[in-house]
Protein backbone atom coordinates (compact mmCIF):
# COMPACT_ATOMS: atom_id res chain seq x y z
CA UNK A 1 0.00 0.00 0.00
CA UNK A 2 1.44 3.35 -1.03
CA UNK A 3 0.59 6.94 -0.12
CA UNK A 4 -1.93 7.20 -2.96
CA UNK A 5 -3.94 4.33 -1.47
CA UNK A 6 -3.71 5.83 2.02
CA UNK A 7 -4.89 9.17 0.65
CA UNK A 8 -7.86 7.50 -1.06
CA UNK A 9 -8.73 5.61 2.12
CA UNK A 10 -8.60 8.69 4.34
CA UNK A 11 -9.92 11.48 2.16
CA UNK A 12 -13.63 10.93 2.87
CA UNK A 13 -13.29 10.96 6.66
CA UNK A 14 -12.53 14.68 7.04
CA UNK A 15 -15.24 15.73 4.60
CA UNK A 16 -18.05 13.57 5.93
CA UNK A 17 -16.89 13.76 9.54
CA UNK A 18 -16.75 17.54 9.44
CA UNK A 19 -20.33 17.66 8.16
CA UNK A 20 -21.44 15.30 10.94
CA UNK A 21 -19.47 17.15 13.64
CA UNK A 22 -20.68 20.54 12.41
CA UNK A 23 -24.27 19.34 12.24
CA UNK A 24 -24.05 17.93 15.76
CA UNK A 25 -22.53 21.20 16.97
CA UNK A 26 -25.32 23.30 15.45
CA UNK A 27 -27.90 20.88 16.90
CA UNK A 28 -26.24 21.13 20.32
CA UNK A 29 -26.58 24.91 20.23
CA UNK A 30 -30.24 24.67 19.23
CA UNK A 31 -31.06 22.10 21.93
CA UNK A 32 -28.68 23.66 24.49
CA UNK A 33 -27.31 20.21 25.30
CA UNK A 34 -23.91 20.20 27.01
CA UNK A 35 -23.47 16.48 26.31
CA UNK A 36 -24.07 17.01 22.60
CA UNK A 37 -21.70 20.00 22.62
CA UNK A 38 -18.93 17.89 24.09
CA UNK A 39 -19.62 15.03 21.67
CA UNK A 40 -19.56 17.38 18.67
CA UNK A 41 -16.32 18.97 19.87
CA UNK A 42 -14.73 15.53 20.19
CA UNK A 43 -15.82 14.72 16.62
CA UNK A 44 -14.47 18.05 15.29
CA UNK A 45 -11.16 17.54 17.10
CA UNK A 46 -10.87 13.96 15.85
CA UNK A 47 -11.59 15.03 12.29
CA UNK A 48 -8.95 17.76 12.53
CA UNK A 49 -6.42 15.13 13.61
CA UNK A 50 -7.43 12.74 10.80
CA UNK A 51 -7.13 15.61 8.29
CA UNK A 52 -3.38 15.85 8.93
CA UNK A 53 -2.38 12.44 7.49
CA UNK A 54 -5.00 12.88 4.79
CA UNK A 55 -3.38 16.10 3.62
CA UNK A 56 0.17 14.81 4.02
CA UNK A 57 -0.53 11.67 1.96
CA UNK A 58 -1.77 13.89 -0.88
CA UNK A 59 1.79 14.57 -2.06
CA UNK A 60 2.38 10.84 -2.49
CA UNK A 61 -0.89 10.54 -4.37
CA UNK A 62 0.15 13.43 -6.60
CA UNK A 63 3.41 11.70 -7.47
CA UNK A 64 1.56 8.49 -8.29
CA UNK A 65 -0.93 10.04 -10.70
CA UNK A 66 0.82 13.04 -12.24
CA UNK A 67 2.12 11.04 -15.20
CA UNK A 68 -1.18 9.31 -15.97
CA UNK A 69 -3.01 10.31 -19.14
CA UNK A 70 -5.85 12.77 -18.60
CA UNK A 71 -4.41 14.20 -15.39
CA UNK A 72 -3.60 17.89 -15.66
CA UNK A 73 -1.13 19.72 -13.48
CA UNK A 74 -3.53 22.64 -13.06
CA UNK A 75 -6.26 20.33 -11.75
CA UNK A 76 -3.86 18.83 -9.22
CA UNK A 77 -2.77 22.31 -8.10
CA UNK A 78 -6.40 23.42 -7.75
CA UNK A 79 -7.15 20.34 -5.65
CA UNK A 80 -4.09 20.94 -3.50
CA UNK A 81 -5.01 24.59 -2.94
CA UNK A 82 -8.55 23.71 -1.90
CA UNK A 83 -7.20 21.01 0.41
CA UNK A 84 -4.83 23.51 2.04
CA UNK A 85 -7.70 25.92 2.78
CA UNK A 86 -9.86 23.06 4.08
CA UNK A 87 -7.19 21.68 6.39
CA UNK A 88 -6.50 25.19 7.68
CA UNK A 89 -10.15 25.63 8.68
CA UNK A 90 -10.32 22.12 10.10
CA UNK A 91 -7.20 22.61 12.20
CA UNK A 92 -8.39 25.96 13.55
CA UNK A 93 -11.79 24.45 14.32
CA UNK A 94 -10.11 21.46 15.97
CA UNK A 95 -7.91 23.75 18.07
CA UNK A 96 -10.90 25.72 19.32
CA UNK A 97 -12.80 22.46 19.88
CA UNK A 98 -9.92 21.22 22.02
CA UNK A 99 -9.93 24.53 23.89
CA UNK A 100 -13.69 24.19 24.44
CA UNK A 101 -13.27 20.68 25.84
CA UNK A 102 -10.51 21.91 28.12
CA UNK A 103 -12.60 24.87 29.23
CA UNK A 104 -15.56 22.63 29.94
CA UNK A 105 -13.41 20.41 32.11
CA UNK A 106 -11.83 23.32 34.00
CA UNK A 107 -14.77 25.76 34.16
CA UNK A 108 -17.75 23.37 33.82
CA UNK A 109 -18.87 25.43 30.80
CA UNK A 110 -17.64 26.62 27.45
CA UNK A 111 -17.45 30.41 27.12
CA UNK A 112 -19.82 31.93 24.60
CA UNK A 113 -17.00 33.50 22.60
CA UNK A 114 -15.45 30.08 21.97
CA UNK A 115 -18.79 28.61 20.89
CA UNK A 116 -19.21 31.54 18.49
CA UNK A 117 -15.72 31.03 17.01
CA UNK A 118 -16.37 27.31 16.49
CA UNK A 119 -19.76 28.05 14.93
CA UNK A 120 -18.34 30.62 12.51
CA UNK A 121 -15.42 28.38 11.51
CA UNK A 122 -17.74 25.44 11.02
CA UNK A 123 -20.29 27.34 8.95
CA UNK A 124 -17.63 29.03 6.80
CA UNK A 125 -15.90 25.70 6.24
CA UNK A 126 -19.11 24.00 5.22
CA UNK A 127 -19.87 26.85 2.81
CA UNK A 128 -23.05 28.07 4.50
Amino acid sequence: MDLAHIHLLLNHFPTIGYIIGGGLFVLSLITKSDDLKRASLVVLLGIALIAIPTYMSGNGAQEAIKSLPGVSKSLIETHEGAALVAIGFMLFTGAFAWLGLWQFRRLARIPTWNLAVILVLTLVSLGW
